[in-house]
């Protein structure tokens, strides 16, 4: 358990770097399209999608941490509005929300199928 927390502080580095660099990238990822989704909101769902499984490590409260998560996308989205090389964009506010949503759900989703085959193992 003690290497989650660095590691997700190593998250939240890379999330930051990609969030604040001069990276024009976004132009190709705008042609490509998975799962009816363009290419770089998908990227923006992957890139949040794992913060829900760091709560365990750093012992918060699941509603809490995903109120955190909620406010961290957010907060990484806006803080491209006071950057003059990057773009403020609300679809990827949404994205990153997603992100954070959708990595809830599957945290506790993998959470129960853990409790059952440990119920079944018993």
């Amino acid at each position: 358990m003690e290497y989650r927390q660095p590691v997700f502080w190593s998250y939240v580095i890379v999330l930051l770097l990609l969030v604040t660099l001069p990276l024009n990238t976004t132009s190709e990822l705008n042609n490509i399209t998975i799962l009816q989704l363009r290419g770089d909101y998908f990227f923006h769902i992957l890139m949040f999608l794992p913060w829900m499984f760091f709560r365990k490590a750093l012992r918060i409260k699941p509603l809490l941490w995903l109120l955190i998560g909620l406010l961290f996308a957010s907060a990484t989205e806006g803080l491209q509005y006071l950057i003059p090389w990057r773009a403020f964009n609300v679809n990827d506010v949404l994205a990153n929300v997603m992100g954070i949503i959708l990595g809830f759900g599957l945290a506790l989703f993998i959470g129960k199928i853990v409790r059952v085959f440990a119920l079944k193992k018993s």
